[in-house]
């Protein structure tokens, strides 16, 4: 009895004695095929030798994969009887958790051998695992653990910036039309963006020096996505410089990287993350330049210059997660981030710089010399005001004849959603309107 040649995905061992070579082969031809199918009692040229095959013998080669083989496959082990009651094994398996290991080695297929992956060969191969990960779609959680506060807040935004028709709002149909609930489960792109948990984290910190030694603030948040990007854009503007002209008119405040160009690099950490190891977005902020760090490498062989300067559509960790906060227009189109951020800073002679590296990228803006003379803001926050209401409130105060049109700019978001906050903001008391809104002020009430 012949089975044939050993392939790429097909390999052969004349018993269970070069059991530690065939789990080699399983996890090699897994990092390269996906799946394959290992026999034990057959030559290397397909002629079936046959062994002695037992309870024990089954289990300890199951033990064995279970144990050696990670990340952990479970395989299909079949004994199959041919002539005179002689017995071969037949092992098929599969595995999507690029890449594997067996005995601590990372090896690839090659023909009919198994050869150590080189350093490179592993990094890239963990980076397209990233980006063709089903992470987004599991489900984990259930309605109860989304925050109805924020998913609120965002239903709002979506509403006012006419990315989403919907006449009242309902949390479970809301899920429902933003595609992260499935038979009454939350997916864990639904549970990042909203939940009540504390399901990602951002660090933020300012240091005395362009290394990352002293420090002179350091705080760490944890939530979800969607008020993340918010405490992330709220302590920035605390910690850089402002410059203020003063016309003929109004006194216009004049930030030393772009506000628009910040939130971009912001949103981009938060909305191209790896979330299926616990990721920590980072945020420094040094005396020559502001640091951002996403816990997801970047495309392989690309850079921001590369989306920049060609017409390339956007490679995407989490297509879900960018779709969803493309409602509420914290996302534009597709693969233009990177031409909006470097236009701003074109516009206003800041320069950057980008690394990238094995555990994820880092994107740094260049603070002007020109500025350094000018202070931060002193922001007042209150324990009841959101982030955004927080922001409109310093500059209120800062001026009290800004205009709407100039909020909705200082914040990124739409007049209609600047509006909102205004209203909550004269609710709460915290500000008032004297006049008209032509001719009118805003009073700082408390």
């Amino acid at each position: 009895m012949n089975l044939g040649r050993e392939t790429e995905n097909i390999e052969f061992k004349e018993s269970t004695s070069e059991k530690r070579e065939g789990l080699e082969s399983i996890a090699s031809i897994i990092n390269k095929h996906g799946n394959g199918t290992l026999y034990f009692g057959v030559k290397d040229n397909g002629d079936v030798k046959g062994q002695i095959v037992n309870d024990s013998t089954i289990k300890d080669l199951t033990e064995s994969i279970f144990r050696d083989i990670e990340p952990r496959i479970i395989p299909t082990i079949e004994v199959i009887e041919y002539d005179n009651n002689k017995s071969f094994i037949k092992v098929s398996f599969s595995g999507t958790q690029v890449p594997y290991s067996a005995f601590g080695k990372f090896l690839i297929r090659v023909g009919t051998q198994n050869r150590k992956m080189s350093r490179d060969e592993l990094i890239k191969m963990i980076k397209k695992h990233e980006y063709s990960s089903d992470w987004e779609r599991e489900f984990k959680y259930k309605v109860e653990d989304i925050d109805e506060v924020t998913l609120k807040a965002f239903y709002q935004e979506s509403v006012n910036c006419g990315r989403l028709e919907m006449p009242t709002f309902d949390k479970n149909s809301l899920l429902s039309v933003i595609g992260v609930i499935q038979d009454g489960k939350v997916m864990n792109a639904g549970y990042a963006l909203f939940g009540k948990g504390e399901p990602v984290s951002l660090k933020v910190a300012c240091y005395a020096t362009d290394e990352k030694i002293t420090f002179i603030d350091l705080k760490e948040f944890k939530g979800n996505v969607y008020n993340l990007i918010n405490e992330a854009m709220l302590y920035i503007r605390k910690n850089i410089h402002w410059r203020v002209d003063i016309g003929a008119r109004k006194r216009v405040e004049i930030p030393e990287i772009p506000i628009r160009a910040l939130r971009e690099m912001v949103i981009n950490a938060f909305a191209h993350a790896n979330y299926q190891s616990n990721p920590e977005i980072e945020i420094n902020i040094h005396p020559g330049k502001i640091t951002i760090f996403n816990p997801g490498s970047f495309p392989d062989d690309l850079t921001p210059n590369d989306f920049i300067e060609k017409d390339l559509s956007s490679i995407k960790r989490n297509p879900l997660i960018l779709s969803i906060l493309f409602r509420c227009k914290d996302v534009e189109k597709s693969g233009t981030g990177y031409k909006r951020m470097n236009q701003l800073c074109k516009e206003s002679n800041v320069k950057w710089n980008f690394k990238n590296t094995a555990y994820g990228f880092y994107f740094e803006f260049i603070r002007p010399s020109s500025y350094m003379n000018s202070l931060p803001r002193p922001y007042v926050i209150k324990d009841d005001m959101t982030s955004d209401e927080a922001i409109i409130y310093n500059i209120i105060n800062e001026n009290c004849k800004v205009k709407k049109s100039e909020l909705a700019i200082a914040i990124g978001k739409s007049d209609r959603t600047v509006q909102r906050i205004l209203n909550s903001l004269i609710q709460k008391g915290y500000v008032k309107r004297i006049g008209n809104n032509q001719k009118g002020y805003w009073e700082v009430v408390k």
